[in-house]
Parts: C-alpha cells; sequence; structure tokens
C-alpha cells in the first residue's frame, strides 16, 4: 500500500507540472496525459493506501467493480465548472468506443476498459448483458453499435468466447475480444475462450490476454489514434 500511495502521489505532482506549465505557455493538455490510473486493486489494498493518508497532489477515488484508483491531480480538479490547467474538453467530433460484454460476470473486466476510456477522455457506450445465448440483444443493440461516432468495438466475453466473432461480423470498425476468465470446467480459466477468439472467422477482430480490460482500452485508443490522424 506504502508504494502504491508513493506512486500515485509522485504521479499526481508530475501531472501538476504539466497542467502549471502549460498554463504559462497558454497550450492545453490532453485528457490522456492526466490521467493516473492503478488497475486490480482489491477494496483492502485502497482502504491501506487510504489509511497511509490523503495525497498532497490530487484525489484518490476508488471504482469498486473495475478495482480501479483513480487520481485527479490538484491542477485540473473543476472547481464551480471551470478546470484549471487548460486540460482538453471531449469533442463533439471525437469518436468514442462501445464496450459490449455477454454477461454480468463480465462486468469487472468490462468496467476496466470503460473506465481505463473514460478517465482517458474517449467517450465511451456501455452495452452489457449482451450474450449470443440471447442472439436478440446484441441484434437490438446495433444501432450503438453501428453509430458513426464509434470508431471501435471492445467485446469482453467468457464461457465459449463467441460474442466477439458475432459483433466482427456486424460492424465495419476494429474488434477488440478481451476473454475473461468466467466458465465452468474445461474453459480453463479464460484460455477456451481465449482460443476461440484467436480462430475468429470474423476478419478485423484481434485479441488480448485474458481479463487485460486495461490492454484492450489502451489497444481501442491506439485504433483511434490511428484513425484521426488519417
Amino acid at each position: 500500500p506504502s508504494q502504491i500511495h508513493s506512486i500515485l502521489e509522485s504521479m499526481a505532482k508530475n501531472v501538476n507540472k504539466l497542467t502549471e506549465a502549460a498554463s504559462v505557455t497558454n497550450e492545453s493538455v490532453s485528457t490522456v496525459s492526466t490521467a493516473i490510473i492503478a488497475t486490480r486493486v482489491d477494496r483492502d489494498i485502497f482502504d491501506a493506501v487510504v489509511d497511509i493518508g490523503p495525497l498532497e497532489h490530487g484525489v484518490m477515488e476508488y471504482h469498486d467493480t473495475a478495482r480501479i484508483i483513480s487520481v485527479r491531480a490538484n491542477g485540473v480538479v473543476t472547481n464551480n465548472d471551470t478546470t484549471i490547467g487548460h486540460v482538453d474538453e471531449v469533442s463533439q467530433s471525437q469518436q468514442s468506443v462501445v464496450v459490449a460484454c455477454a454477461g454480468t460476470t463480465d462486468l469487472p473486466v468490462a468496467e476496466e476498459a470503460a473506465l481505463t476510456l473514460s478517465l482517458s477522455g474517449v467517450p465511451v457506450t456501455r452495452i452489457y448483458d449482451c450474450g449470443v445465448a440471447g442472439l436478440h440483444r446484441i441484434i437490438s443493440a446495433l444501432p450503438k453499435l453501428r453509430d458513426p461516432k464509434v470508431g471501435c468495438v471492445i467485446v469482453c466475453a467468457g464461457m465459449d468466447g463467441a460474442l466477439p466473432s458475432v459483433v466482427g461480423g456486424l460492424v465495419d470498425v476494429p474488434v477488440v475480444a478481451v476473454p475473461t476468465s468466467v466458465g465452468y470446467g474445461m474453459s480453463l480459466g479464460g484460455m477456451s475462450a481465449l482460443l476461440t477468439m484467436l480462430n475468429s472467422c470474423s476478419p478485423g477482430v484481434g485479441v488480448v490476454n485474458v481479463d487485460n480490460g486495461f490492454g484492450g482500452a489502451v489497444w481501442a485508443m491506439k485504433c483511434l489514434n490511428s484513425r484521426q490522424k488519417e
């Protein structure tokens, strides 16, 4: 806990320096540059970090489902709807990411991805509990999946891991498949879902490691960045 506290403090201090320098030169700072995120932190660990004391250079927040600690540096804390430090607002034209998950047991991984994106300034649309056991649910979500502003779709699924292939056949943007360790017996802690996704017959589906919601989110952001540079 003390190491986590120290690292978060150091990162918040660095963000404050960044925003202070930007305010002097009247430059803007991207939201992703101010994002401070610690993943895979259980509630008892967070409580132990809090017991050490508040951060001097920022404010911590815990997100239970995602098991994430986020820190908002003092230089970008909003007061009366005014943001200090010239941090970029989310543009209306900015592409968004859809985060979908097959079942509610996949929520921790999906929320890890969704929160990583939103804390980095990427608009997120959540579509949860839309697995292949009830295909009508993903079909009813097509308007959200095919929205022109969507630049990438992250799909989290365990069990047989079939949902990313279905989504890949329905959209024309990159699909990031995140296998989860949800399942019985021969699901082998997500290995079955991982192999299914790697063998997807839908082109344009890429796969990250089991339960790696954070990695899926970063991949999605890079997909958006490459499209925006075109």
